[in-house]
C-alpha cells in the first residue's frame, strides 16, 4: 500500500447511513475485508458515481447515485481520473472513502462528565468571549477560570469560559466583582449529543452529503 493507506479520509456510517466515526483507508479495508454475518458482509464500502459537467469534470455537489458494494466488488471497480487509489502486489484499486456497518443501526452519544478540555470550552461558548460578547479567533482567546484556582476554582464545565486574552490577564487571579466584568450567561455543561455532532469537517468531498456542516 502507498502512504494514502494511513489517511484519515474514510467515513463510518450506521447502519441508517449517520456517520457515526471515521478511521485510516487501512483500517477501512480491514473491515471491509472482516467477517460476515448471516452470510452478508458486516462492512460496506459506497461507490458514488457523480455527473460530468461539459468539461468531464465531476459534480461533487450532488452524487447521482450512492451504491453499497462488497469488498470483492469494490475491487472490480475502475479507477476514475479524480480517485485516490492504493497498489497491491497485482492490481491498482480505488481507495473507499465512506463505508457502511450493515449490522450497526445505533447512534453512540458523547457526554460531557469530568474535565472539560480546551476545545470543548471554545466549542460550548462558539468562539465568543462570555465576557464582552466578542466574536475571537483562537489566537485573541484563552480559557478563563470564572473563579480563579488559586482561589479554590475546580476545571468544571461551570467554571470555565472563553475570554479576551487581555482581559484574562487584568483579571489574574481576582475574582470578577474585584475588576467590574459580569458574565453574560452563566456557563453549564451540555447536554449529551450525537457522535455525528461531531463529525464537521469533510475530509473528503465524498463526506459532504453526510455531514451537516
Amino acid at each position: 500500500m502507498n502512504n494514502v493507506a494511513n489517511k484519515l479520509i474514510c467515513l463510518n456510517l450506521n447502519a441508517n447511513w449517520q456517520p457515526v466515526g471515521f478511521k485510516t483507508v487501512k483500517d477501512a479495508i480491514v473491515d471491509l475485508c472482516g467477517s460476515e454475518s448471516y452470510g452478508k458482509p458486516s462492512t460496506l464500502a459506497l461507490d458514488i458515481e457523480y455527473e460530468l459537467d461539459d468539461n468531464g469534470q465531476p459534480i461533487f455537489d450532488e452524487a447521482k447515485s450512492m451504491n453499497p458494494v462488497s469488498w470483492d466488488e469494490w475491487m472490480l471497480l475502475s479507477i476514475r481520473p479524480w480517485d485516490l487509489f492504493i497498489n497491491s502486489p497485482t492490481r491498482s484499486i480505488r481507495v473507499p472513502t465512506v463505508i457502511i456497518a450493515t449490522n450497526f443501526n445505533k447512534m453512540p452519544i458523547k457526554t460531557f462528565k469530568g474535565k472539560p478540555s480546551k476545545d470543548g470550552i471554545w466549542n460550548r461558548d462558539q468562539g465568543i468571549c462570555q465576557y464582552t460578547g466578542k466574536k475571537l479567533s483562537k489566537d485573541q482567546s484563552t480559557i478563563d477560570h470564572v473563579i480563579p484556582r488559586s482561589k479554590g476554582g475546580g476545571d468544571t464545565w461551570t467554571n470555565m469560559v472563553v475570554c479576551e486574552k487581555e482581559l484574562n490577564s487584568k483579571k489574574g487571579n481576582k475574582l470578577n466583582s474585584e475588576i467590574g466584568i459580569k458574565l453574560r450567561k452563566d456557563p453549564i455543561e451540555p447536554n449529551p449529543m450525537p457522535i455525528s455532532a461531531f463529525i464537521r469537517e469533510a475530509k473528503h468531498h465524498t463526506w459532504k452529503h453526510f455531514l451537516t456542516i
